[in-house]
């Protein structure tokens, strides 16, 4: 399920039905230890403090560098941001949840800001953008089974 986002290599996002509870859902979001339980992407994601609004972490990607990140807004049991710097902009990634009828709709929003941003798209947004679906499926078959 897309959402009515218009979609380019530098700002795009994904949503999809989850079959749980609202708290399940949000417990599995908010635990960066288990990012790489269904992030495909990532070797290992951790913060060195309490997930809270300027916590700070680190991600490993399978590929690329290591990646320090700080989660940039929060509005607890709905929605985080977390933000990755680079050169001349950031990488920030935002995840909401709304309850949707008997569902829990998620939607994870990637966009790259700054001067470079198109730049950045072409570069890691449509590896990003493809591997999405993937990541989100993964997600939601971890949370129906919590």
């Amino acid at each position: 399920m897309q959402s009515s986002l218009r979609q380019t290599n530098h700002h795009f996002s994904f949503t999809i039905a989850v079959n749980n509870s609202h708290e399940e859902v949000w417990s599995l979001l908010i635990d960066v230890e288990r990012w790489n339980k269904w992030d495909t992407e990532l070797i290992k994601a951790e913060l060195t403090e309490d997930f809270a609004l300027g916590a700070k972490g680190v991600l490993i990607p399978k590929k690329g560098p290591k990646l320090k990140f700080y989660i940039s807004a929060l509005i607890p049991n709905q929605s985080y941001t977390f933000v990755t710097k680079m050169p001349v902009g950031t990488l920030e990634i935002r995840r909401t949840l709304k309850q949707k009828s008997d569902q829990i709709e998620f939607t994870d929003e990637i966009r790259f800001t700054g001067f470079l941003k198109r730049i950045f798209g072409l570069m890691l947004g449509g590896g990003f953008k493809a591997v999405l679906p993937e990541v989100m499926e993964n997600f939601k078959r971890l949370a129906e089974q919590e």
